[in-house]
């Protein structure tokens, strides 16, 4: 069995995916497996999955065209097995808007969303891209003025606009079909950034978190329905704002990062998974398409 290791691509993302794709690929390679990468790059981006010789695809590709379900559909149509979710699946997670939608609908607490700027009644809010993740492009803005400069900064981009809720953020994860735990992120500057994100030291990583055991469970039980909602296969990671005892959807990962500093690993140890092991899940994940 010879496995790909596709990584890179053209999103924002790519370091991060590069990163990604680096650490899997090590992985198969120290339990044994047959792999090569493969760095995708706007010159190569559809005829490497044409011209390349591999039984499964490894997907390492975080944002868009990559994890928006264009990639998924190619490979369907080339008939080729590849780990993570589904086509459709992925192209509905990676919009934060319709997410948000199905999540509310199915009883998940989610933040009052703005159609547009004209219909903000409080601030501050958030304002980022609907179909990008890592926190890039995230502006948290305290009045008219903040937001329009974020919308012009924004511009080229589907945004979404809505309330900042104060209070601390969780991560839930989901490894084929299994609720892996709860960890608490603690950014040093208040702000879990691109920078807090990939930055070692910038960040502390409490798991299990320390809260509650209702919110603990309630995190668990609410990754676990969109995961199962959306039809998500593999790994999800879904993260949530807790505030007053309550918790908040934000936002769902259907490539979670693998790499030194990612929370998906850590959250696999809860349940004694080794780095190895999460690799290996979702490897075999990939024989059930």
């Amino acid at each position: 069995m010879k496995i790909a290791v596709f990584m890179g691509g053209t999103s924002t993302e790519r370091e991060v995916s590069l990163k990604t794709g680096s650490a899997v690929l090590k992985s198969l390679m120290r339990q044994g497996y047959d792999a090569y990468g493969v760095d995708l790059t706007s010159k190569n981006l559809v005829k490497s999955f044409i011209e390349n010789e591999y039984d499964i695809a490894f997907l390492s590709l975080h944002g868009g065209c990559g994890e928006d379900g264009r990639v998924q559909g190619l490979l369907d149509l080339l008939g080729k097995k590849y780990t993570g979710s589904k086509a459709a699946p992925s192209a509905i997670a990676m919009d934060k808007i319709i997410t948000k939608k199905i999540a509310g609908g199915i009883g998940i607490r989610i933040p009052k969303t703005y159609i547009n700027k004209e219909d903000i009644d409080k601030f501050p809010i958030v304002i980022k891209p609907s179909k990008e993740g890592s926190s890039t492009g995230l502006y948290i803005c305290k009045n008219m003025e903040d937001a329009e400069v974020a919308l012009e900064k924004l511009s080229d981009r589907s945004v979404i606009i809505e309330e900042y809720i104060k209070g601390v953020e969780l991560t839930a994860g989901v490894l084929n079909g299994e609720a892996l735990g709860v960890l608490k992120v603690i950014p040093h500057d208040g702000t879990y950034d691109y920078e807090s994100k990939y930055t070692e030291g910038k960040t502390d990583y409490e798991y299990p978190a320390k809260v509650s055991e209702k919110v603990y469970k309630n995190a668990m039980r609410n990754a676990k329905l969109i995961h199962d909602e959306l039809k998500l296969s593999g790994a999800s990671r879904s993260d949530f704002i807790l505030s007053d005892d309550k918790i908040y959807f934000l936002e769902v990962n259907t490539c979670p990062g693998m790499t030194e500093t990612s929370l998906l690993p850590k959250l696999a140890s809860l349940k004694n998974y080794t780095f190895d092991d999460v690799v290996k899940g979702l490897l075999s994940q990939s024989d059930t398409k």
